[in-house]
């Protein structure tokens, strides 16, 4: 038996051991390889059998005191011992760590729509973490509300709604399942948004242009200036243009099969964005990072900002500035919908299946040319 006092705050640290508690006689907290146990020893018949309480953190100090007394009580009065509490990993103790495991697998399994699954468990995850060890059933409103309050004072506002619109299937499944008493997150407030809407100016482009240029000699440097050049010539999102491999581009035509619409979209590519690409095996990311696709993107906008000397902007900002130039160059917003991958309203969506590929085409040579001229032919190709 290890000689050392319980605490709240050393339970997570104590090395392997058995430890007595002094407050409650009786009451064992056994730290093993995987798991840390709570258990009860009491006299029966002349043997000392352990009652398995629970697992910590399930189970906190002041809680397996609790259940120690309670045991202490029932063992007294001659009532048999309770059962003991399941492991944290078995169907019969869900955390919302284990819930969120059980969701995705029903909904891989299942097949419909789970492209994005991943990147929303993660997430979740992410921003749930201190409750994932909890018991499902016991994460209540106010948890969920501090880690809403958590992700506005952050100034995530959008954060929190999005963790709210990716928990609130899954909680309402687990209490279609009977997991949770009740799906507590309609009841959450959501916070108002601050839709976006900056446009960068002719002089900010140029800006932004030149210090692409300006980032360094290092290989990845000069990829994520390439890239954000590309977004500015192409209009699309930030995630599929960095998970662009050269195999994907094909006669001139980027062939897109997975991005966030979910459905198939070419985008013709203008000389200008051609010439940014390159060329490379099929398999090779055009932008490559490191060891895989370009990443680590708030510390290459930071490094932007500073060699343009423009701030206040996104990545996202030159998808809509892009829009946004050719609706002035008198593209019509239905082709400027097309280059967007948007979904078309109403009933066209079901009868308007062109592809407008040859409307698209012109649509982006000519934003591309526009934005030439901002810039300059001679800084255009370097």
């Amino acid at each position: 038996m290890a000689r050392k006092k319980i605490s709240a705050i050393s339970l997570s640290t104590m090395p392997a051991g058995t430890y007595a508690d002094h407050i409650v006689p009786g009451l064992l907290f056994i730290v093993g390889k995987n798991r840390r146990t709570w258990a009860y020893r009491y006299r029966s018949g002349g043997k000392r059998p352990k009652l398995k309480l629970g697992y910590y953190p399930q189970l906190g100090l002041a809680e397996a005191r609790g259940a120690a007394r309670k045991a202490s009580e029932r063992i007294d009065s001659g009532v048999a011992p309770a059962e003991p509490a399941p492991h944290p990993r078995s169907a019969a103790a869900v955390t919302l760590g284990t819930l969120l495991d059980r969701y995705e697998a029903m909904r891989t399994r299942e097949g419909q729509r789970i492209k994005a699954l991943p990147k929303a468990k993660r997430a979740m995850r992410l921003h749930l973490k201190p409750f994932l060890a909890l018991p499902a059933d016991e994460f209540s409103k106010a948890d969920l509300r501090t880690v809403r309050d958590r992700l506005i004072e952050a100034d995530t506002a959008t954060a929190a709604n999005r963790l709210l619109a990716s928990l609130g299937p899954v909680m309402r499944w687990a209490a279609e399942e009977d997991l949770i008493p009740a799906n507590i997150v309609p009841t959450v407030r959501r916070t108002a948004e601050r839709k976006r809407d900056r446009v960068l100016t002719k002089k900010e482009i140029a800006a932004i242009w030149k210090g692409c240029d300006r980032l360094g000699p290092h290989e990845v440097a000069k990829n994520y200036g390439r890239l954000v050049k590309f977004l500015l010539l192409t209009a699309q999102r930030r995630d599929e243009a960095a998970s662009l491999r050269h195999g994907h581009i094909l006669d001139g035509i980027w062939r897109q099969t997975e991005n966030k619409a979910d459905r198939p979209h070419n985008i013709p590519l203008p000389p200008l964005a051609l010439a940014l690409v390159g060329t490379g095996d099929a398999r090779e990311y055009v932008f490559g990072g490191r060891l895989s696709k370009i990443a680590a993107f708030s510390k290459w906008k930071t490094l932007l900002d500073k060699a343009s000397g423009v701030t206040d902007w996104r990545l996202h900002d030159l998808r809509r500035t892009a829009a946004s130039n050719m609706q002035e160059l008198g593209v019509p917003n239905h082709i400027v919908q097309a280059c967007l991958n948007h979904s078309i309203p109403g009933v066209g969506q079901v009868y308007l299946r062109g592809e407008l590929e040859k409307q698209k085409r012109e649509s982006l040579e000519t934003s591309a040319t526009a934005v030439t001229r901002i810039i300059g032919p001679a800084r255009a190709v370097s």
